[in-house]
């Protein structure tokens, strides 16, 4: 039986909250356009809007809550009863195979080299890239999560922002990784204007997106059954613009970078401990404890390359993300 229903009604290691009050948020303009035409498409967290930039079609957050970067910058403490386990090698991490999934991509195209991961989070996949073979550091701004990184997992781990990096990293790169994290950035071109003066001459980018076609997909389906979620379909406490394939290109493209590969990877299989203990937990759940959403997301997954053939190539509503592989223009 489950002993907690509400997404976020668990412990966690975070800063979020359930609701966010108007004096908490703040209005933006388009990240891609600067156009302030926007029209609602969902409300959560009270307060918390994402819209559709008017001009250019883009998804984003607006109203945001004010500094959404800081929600990971919890207690040490508690983000490390979340990951115990796996610090301990007694667990794997639930999100390894999507880790080593796009690690084997990435070595397609460079197999080898210095590889930055942003925004590394506690090092997850910045373990893996360094077991196989890359010299891998990463960029962490949470105090707390690079910590764990450093202390824990004993990963090189810059406590910064992208941009605070200094000039001796400048061109230094030959993979820049960004998974589940640009979809953080409140200002993705100037963030793509670091990345560029990061990256060496011949480098890549590789850029891993919820698809907001997917969450545009789920929020129908619900509405259809006559359910609309208070939070978490978004995860717009966190989540600051929500890219399609084609909005994710146009911005990589206005930045000076040329996408040599668009597709999508396998969905994250979320643990569902919190559920049944209250308490979230970063190691997977048995497959019986969740098993209609587990088989949900695989079934959408292989049923998104059948979609991605009818649609000519475009990435449609049943795939769960979008990744990107990108270079600098000639």
């Amino acid at each position: 039986m489950r002993l907690i229903q509400e997404s976020h009604d668990y412990a966690r290691g975070g800063t979020q909250k359930d609701e966010y009050s108007e004096a908490e948020v703040l209005e933006v303009p388009c990240p891609l356009c600067a156009s302030d035409q926007r029209e609602r498409v969902f409300t959560e967290h009270k307060s918390v809007g994402v819209s559709r930039c008017v001009a250019c079609g883009l998804l984003y957050t607006s109203p945001r809550i004010r500094a959404p970067e800081e929600v990971y910058w919890g207690d040490a403490e508690r983000y490390y009863e979340e990951a115990r386990l796996i610090f301990e090698g007694k667990r794997p991490h639930h999100r390894d195979p999507n880790y080593l999934e796009e690690l084997r991509l990435i070595r397609q195209y460079q197999p080898s080299g210095r590889l930055l991961d942003v925004g590394c989070n506690m090092g997850m996949l910045l373990r893996h890239a360094v077991r196989m073979g890359w010299e891998a550091v990463g960029v962490e701004p949470s105090p707390s999560l690079s910590q764990l990184a450093r202390e824990r997992l004993g990963l090189t781990v810059h406590n910064c922002f992208l941009h605070e990096l200094p000039s001796t990293h400048d061109a230094r790169y030959d993979i820049v990784t960004m998974s589940d994290v640009f979809e953080h950035i409140c200002e993705p071109r100037e963030f793509l204007r670091e990345v560029a003066r990061l990256l060496a001459p011949e480098g890549i980018v590789y850029v891993k997106v919820p698809n907001a076609r997917w969450n545009l997909f789920k929020q129908r389906m619900l509405a259809l059954r006559g359910r609309r979620p208070a939070q978490g379909l978004w995860d717009s406490y966190e989540h600051v613009v929500h890219y399609t394939d084609a909005t994710l290109r146009g911005m990589l493209e206005s930045c000076g970078f040329q996408v040599v590969q668009l597709t999508f990877g396998k969905p994250i299989q979320t643990p569902a401990w919190h559920e049944y203990v209250g308490h979230y937990f970063q190691y997977p759940t048995p497959w019986v404890l969740d098993w209609k959403r587990m088989l949900g997301r695989a079934g959408f997954y292989w049923m998104a390359w059948p979609q991605r053939f009818l649609l000519r190539g475009a990435i449609g509503g049943f795939a769960p993300n979008i990744v990107a592989v990108a270079r600098r223009k000639p």
